[in-house]
């Protein structure tokens, strides 16, 4: 009997050292288990797929494209407004050459007028965007924002002419 229990624990113990000591993915192999996660609708398990990438491989080249996907499903799958201004502001501060950044500062100033309705903050994020980039292709839709801030959509005329009322 004391045999078998000896042999029990030999058995069994190496399966318990590798599954405490938890999966060792690559940043790849993460990157699609989040997208999997994201297929799936599984919002909070794709969140917290990204959130254990920044953490593990802070020195990759994909973490400004990492925290943009982080906002992006923050605010448009959680509706976790804060969280997503978050992790927009520290691409913008911390990546200001990527290509997510023209975009993650727009949104930092979309989700604090229309979901946050921070019209302060709001107007201090479009203005900090035209000071960037007055000349992107955002650029007029942060100067309608700005114009419109605090509207409702439906006081808007949106290009409909006295005459066509």
């Amino acid at each position: 009997m004391k045999r078998f229990h000896l042999w029990l624990i030999l058995v069994t113990l190496p399966f318990v050292l590798l599954t405490a000591c938890g999966e060792k993915l690559t940043e790849e192999q993460m990157r699609a288990r989040a997208l999997d996660y994201e297929n799936k609708e599984q919002w909070d398990k794709a969140v917290e797929t990204y959130e254990t990438m920044l953490q593990k491989f802070s020195e990759s080249e994909n973490r400004d494209e990492t925290l943009y996907k982080l906002g992006v499903l923050y605010a448009n799958n959680l509706k976790e407004y804060e969280k997503a201004i978050k992790a927009y502001k520290t691409l913008v501060e911390k990546y200001p050459d990527s290509p997510y950044c023209v975009k993650s500062s727009f949104m930092i100033g979309f989700l604090y007028a229309n979901d946050l309705k921070d019209l302060d903050r709001a107007k201090a994020a479009y203005e900090e965007f035209l000071q960037k980039w007055p000349n992107d292709e955002l650029a007029p839709s942060v100067e309608w924002e700005l114009e419109h801030l605090g509207q409702d959509i439906s006081e808007i005329q949106l290009g409909v002419s006295e005459n066509d009322q």
